[in-house]
């Protein structure tokens, strides 16, 4: 169970669809009108999910945030932003690596969360998000050196400082997104990777530092009822999977019915209860309220949450800035119909490519037409198999 205060973002930006952001040492590209994916020529995507995670699943866009190549040199990255220790200051701190990530290019299509919350008789310790929690790492092994993102959660006096990173792509209607990350740090902590519109509208994956390294969450919310009891259907508890603390590929596939989880492509976890019905957007976040969910963080602990690389691949309803309505038999679906031949002329894969982030095509057509996901539409006249996906 997740505690939640999250307010609506005041100021959201336009995305541009298809927008594929490099965040590269000394150059940030701020082009909103140059599609910038690494092939061009893909019109759609294609994923293999379902039960038996072999079935074709299709969407229309695609996103991939890559954070390994970011030095100029050795060490630049080494040095971690100064532990928040004053409340009051806490939501006015920069961000680490302002001109990275408070770039025209990061702003595009990401927030940085600085809202706060008081303790409770539920959650003892009163949280503050800081934007000093998100900076930039690097790896100095010689033999793999690369940068990552951290978003980072200490225990102050008195107070919890968290970490929290919204996407402004808000009318994401199912999605197969992922991530390499690890999670390292002090007991007493939450990672959360999730699709989110409201409480009853959610599909995480949390990793709880008070739990043994081979366990994590995936969880369709409301994971409570009205009466406040667990729901049983709700939150899948695995155990025995590869150890969270050392980087790991995580997947949530949020399709019609059902929601899937992949832990390095391997299905993990599945439920058909309360998948998000409502058009919603992707959440990141290192946290901790004293609650029994997080549990309570010693004092000068610390833990953070460190991702290589984000990839999603989604189909959309409603405008970019969010839809407070979505209906699956809107507007937007019957321009999809009225699109076909657009949507999928070229279908490309992202998994099992030469290079991560990089989509290849696996088939192209004069009238290829493909079923993206939630939205019928018939496929015809594709001139090559799905082989080797």
């Amino acid at each position: 169970m997740v505690s939640k205060l999250r307010p609506l973002v005041a100021a959201l930006w336009p995305v541009a669809l298809l927008i594929r952001p490099t965040y590269s040492a000394g150059y940030v590209t701020a082009d909103s009108t140059t599609p910038q994916q690494n092939n061009q020529n893909c019109t759609c995507y294609v994923v293999e999910s379902g039960a038996d995670s072999q079935t074709p699943q299709y969407f229309q866009y695609y996103r991939f945030f890559d954070f390994r190549n970011l030095a100029d040199k050795s060490e630049e990255y080494v040095k971690a932003p100064a532990v928040v220790d004053d409340w009051d200051d806490a939501p006015n701190l920069d961000v680490g690596q302002s001109s990275i990530l408070n770039s025209d290019a990061w702003n595009k299509d990401w927030n940085i969360q600085n809202w706060s919350k008081n303790a409770s008789d539920d959650f003892a310790v009163r949280m503050v998000n800081s934007p000093a929690n998100v900076y930039l790492q690097q790896n100095n092994d010689t033999n793999d050196a690369f940068t990552y993102l951290t978003l980072r959660t200490t225990r102050g006096d008195g107070f919890q400082s968290a970490s929290e990173i919204e996407n402004l792509q808000k009318n994401v209607m199912h999605v197969s997104m992922r991530m390499s990350a690890r999670v390292v740090g002090d007991k007493g902590a939450v990672a959360g990777f999730f699709t989110f519109y409201d409480d009853n509208n959610e599909s995480d994956i949390e990793i709880l530092t008070d739990d043994p390294t081979d366990v994590i969450r995936y969880t369709n919310q409301p994971s409570v009822d009205t009466n406040g009891d667990e729901v049983a259907a709700a939150s899948q508890e695995k155990t025995k999977l590869p150890a969270w603390d050392e980087w790991q590929t995580h997947r949530i596939d949020w399709l019609d019915k059902d929601s899937y989880w992949y832990l390095n492509d391997n299905q993990v976890a599945a439920s058909s209860y309360s998948v998000p019905r409502k058009s919603s957007y992707l959440v990141i976040n290192m946290w901790s309220d004293g609650g029994t969910w997080s549990g309570n963080m010693t004092e000068n602990g610390s833990a953070e949450f460190q991702i290589q690389w984000i990839e999603m691949t989604f189909n959309t309803s409603g405008k970019v800035e969010g839809d407070t309505s979505p209906d699956p038999n809107s507007k937007r679906a019957a321009e999809l119909l009225d699109k076909r031949e657009e949507n999928c002329k070229v279908v490309c894969k992202i998994d099992g490519v030469e290079q991560k982030g990089t989509p290849e095509i696996v088939s192209s057509s004069m009238a290829a037409h493909v079923s993206l996901s939630g939205v019928a539409v018939a496929l015809i006249g594709l001139t090559s198999l799905w082989v080797g996906l």
